[in-house]
């Protein structure tokens, strides 16, 4: 038989562990029963975007050409500071004419020959035979030209320098159009006479053609560079696209670059030649 003393202590074991789990059983139950308490809902902070200037819409494409390159190297290093496309129109057989077609292609510039053509009158000095005139038959007029392109590694196209007399022949404008087309190259008219012929042969040929606008710098001082500067960016602004004709000088490299910075600030974009060429022949 079990013990009194024995049985005893089995009692309190028991009632203990009941205890226990009564307890247990109360704590969970009053968990489970209670209501969650809400909690604030968590706002996100607001975060500032970085403010991006506004992208300048554009204006108007500008196109400038420099003629009369190759008397000397002065000015490669204007050419090569200025901040946009700027094409170098290089006259032929001058001393220096091949070292300025290598300076604007080293620049990222474009060079053109600068077709000497028979002007109504001769103002300056040149050497026999430098103009392609009315009077030359086409077989002459292929022979010098062969000459002088053969000469002029680097070019892209061509413009007339002077030629107020032969852009007016359509037999002279033709012979020279037709050259030009055979060597992959396009034809800019300086537009030297109001009477020029340039844009129908170029249409009969069908060469790549552009017309000049403006010019820049017939009055060499500032203030008339940069007024034309501005008239130019006026016909972008009207047209799309406009296309300028400079020279070679101190002055007017010097108002072209200034000009380039703040018409860029406007909106206005240059382009390189052959891209004008392009947009426009399209």
């Amino acid at each position: 038989m079990m013990s009194s003393q024995k049985k005893d202590g089995y009692f309190w074991w028991f009632a203990g562990g009941s205890l226990i789990l009564l307890l247990a059983g109360a704590i969970g139950l009053f968990h489970f029963s209670r209501k969650p308490v809400p909690r604030p809902p968590v706002r996100p902070v607001a975060v500032k975007p970085v403010a991006r200037p506004a992208p300048v819409k554009v204006a108007g494409y500008i196109t400038i050409i420099l003629d009369d390159w190759g008397y000397n190297r002065a000015h490669c290093k204007q050419l090569a500071a200025l901040d946009g496309a700027v094409t170098a129109a290089v006259l032929p057989g001058l001393e220096y004419s091949t070292d300025i077609i290598q300076c604007a292609n080293a620049s990222g510039h474009e060079a053109i020959l600068h077709l000497p053509i028979e002007p109504h009158v001769i103002h300056e000095t040149y050497p026999r035979g430098y103009f392609l005139t009315v009077a030359m038959t086409p077989e002459e007029v292929r022979r010098s030209m062969k000459r002088t392109l053969d000469n002029m590694k680097g070019i892209i196209g061509v413009n007339n320098h002077e030629g107020s007399k032969g852009t007016e022949n359509v037999a002279l404008m033709t012979t020279v159009l037709t050259e030009l087309k055979r060597r992959g190259l396009f034809f800019v008219d300086s537009v030297t006479s109001d009477k020029t012929v340039g844009s129908q042969v170029a249409a009969k040929v069908n060469i790549p053609f552009a017309r000049r606008d403006i010019f820049i710098d017939n009055r060499m001082d500032r203030a008339s560079i940069e007024r034309q500067l501005l008239l130019a960016a006026g016909i972008a602004k009207e047209k799309g696209f406009a296309l300028a004709i400079g020279h070679d000088r101190a002055l007017t490299l010097q108002v072209v670059g200034e000009q380039i910075r703040k018409l860029k600030l406007q909106g206005y974009v240059f382009i390189p030649l052959r891209d004008y060429i392009k947009a426009r022949n399209e």
